[in-house]
């Protein structure tokens, strides 16, 4: 079983693509080189809430509704309509 970092990290990167945004977008969020977002984005730097936070409106949602897609296991999301 996949840790919660791990975890979070796979779906942040899924979102990605799922809502056609960009590594760029991440680091205009959160004000960091795409290095960093990297790094997130690999697991290897954990998030904080206050990096969801800043992270949300790129997906067009609230920081809550972001902490529970990341949280969430891939294997059990449903499909997105």
């Amino acid at each position: 079983m996949a840790g919660l970092t791990e975890t979070a990290s796979r779906n942040l990167k899924a979102e990605l693509a799922r809502r056609d945004k960009t590594r760029a977008d991440l680091a205009n969020a959160w004000g960091c080189t795409l290095k960093t977002v990297d790094q997130r984005l690999n697991g290897s730097i954990s998030m904080t809430i206050k990096e969801i936070e800043e992270a949300a409106p790129v997906f067009d949602m609230d920081s809550m509704q972001l902490l529970m897609l990341l949280r969430e296991s891939i294997m059990r999301r449903p499909p997105s309509s």
